[in-house]
């Protein structure tokens, strides 16, 4: 189905119109301004769905039922969240425009609704996501506040083999700038306490065997990096210029 973007949409607005008594009010002289890309990348599509959570992509046939059902889009009114729209610009190639919503993309909180509604069984939720490591790996987004916590996790579990919820919730909080007042901290630092889950400072445990494991799985994590970083295509030569 055509999709237009909302600034090729040029409109004169009418707020009030009566013809013979009639109501007519509404949007009229509705013009669309003409252009042409010519630099459509379908390898963006094939990447997304060459990855374990977009491999779906391609059953996607642009019926809007992602969209209509996202609570973000329907019940907070973000509008210029839309899964729909994300996917069919993944699916053309038209990285340029996908571009525009590189910080909006990481606004999905994951409940999943599109992925119960899709009637072709796509599992929106992931493949938005892929869209979005797509244009984080490619230069197109910063490094999402998602991305940040998992690199901040992963950091605090390779350390022992054991997840240390206190420094993990300081190391978060550096990277993001912000900081919690005592009270607040004091509270969570009880809570954890009574909880027995304070396993930091004195309370410290450490995986056994933890050093050897840890090798092993940090090499890993490097090859998994250097991979998908060496899998993402490279930009189209725009038109009129040599590769």
């Amino acid at each position: 189905m055509p999709i237009v973007e909302k600034s090729l949409v040029s409109v004169d607005r009418v707020e009030h119109l009566e013809v013979e008594g009639i109501d007519v009010s509404g949007d009229w002289n509705t013009f669309l301004r003409s252009r042409v890309v010519t630099d459509l990348d379908v390898k963006i599509a094939d990447w997304v769905k060459g990855q374990p959570q977009g491999e779906t992509i391609s059953r996607c046939w642009q019926c809007g039922t992602c969209t209509a059902g996202c609570c973000l889009h329907t019940d907070y009114g973000l509008e210029e969240f839309n899964p729909r729209y994300f996917i069919y610009l993944a699916q053309i190639g038209y990285e340029e425009e996908l571009r525009r919503y590189a910080s909006t993309i990481w606004r999905c909180v994951s409940c999943n609704k599109c992925v119960e509604r899709c009637p072709k069984g796509v599992k929106v939720e992931e493949v938005i996501h892929t869209i979005g490591t797509y244009l984080e790996l490619s230069g197109g987004a910063a490094e999402s506040p998602a991305d940040r916590f998992d690199r901040a996790y992963t950091e605090n579990l390779l350390g022992r083999g054991i997840l240390d919820e206190a420094a993990l919730f300081r190391t978060y909080e550096r990277l993001e700038g912000r900081r919690t007042p005592a009270r607040e901290l004091l509270r969570l630092g009880l809570t954890l306490l009574k909880s027995g889950r304070l396993h930091t400072g004195p309370f410290a445990h450490r995986t056994r065997g933890w050093n050897r494991m840890r090798k092993v799985l940090e090499a890993k994590l490097t090859e998994d990096r250097a991979r998908r970083r060496a899998s993402v295509p490279a930009p189209p030569v725009p038109s009129g210029r040599k590769p």
